[in-house]
């Protein structure tokens, strides 16, 4: 029996500081596999910094499906109020379709919760 896999599409923004900046790019993700490491598998390069779910460089917005955030070293309630998923320790639970290089905003929402790094990393 194999594992489970979903379909993930991910739009990066046409601001990002990306080579394919505009594009939306669509992986399969094992249900055992993080966001991140499926999409650089397939070539997708995106931003990421310490890889255990703390530092917030990865972070996306969700804009549909389910993700399992257990493996975050540092993920709140209002992260996920808010939609915001860290996709170097996000496992998909479903079909997905996320917003790349929200490094920025997830800064403000936590700034806004006091949450860590917010308010330390805004300059």
């Amino acid at each position: 029996m194999g594992e489970t896999t979903y379909s993930v599409e991910i739009v990066v923004p046409e601001d990002a500081d990306s080579e394919r900046a505009g594009e939306v790019v669509e992986i399969e993700v094992g249900e055992e596999e993080y966001v991140l490491a499926a999409a650089r598998n397939e070539g997708l390069w995106l931003p990421a910094d310490c890889q255990q779910g703390w530092c917030t460089t990865c972070a996306a917005e969700l804009l549909e499906g389910e993700v399992d955030q257990s493996d975050a070293k540092r993920y709140y309630e209002v992260d996920d109020d808010e939609d915001m998923t860290l996709i170097c320790t996000a496992k998909p639970r479903s079909d997905l379709r996320i917003r790349s290089h929200q490094h920025r905003e997830m800064l403000e929402h936590r700034a806004e919760y006091d949450k860590p790094p917010g308010k330390s990393k805004l300059g």
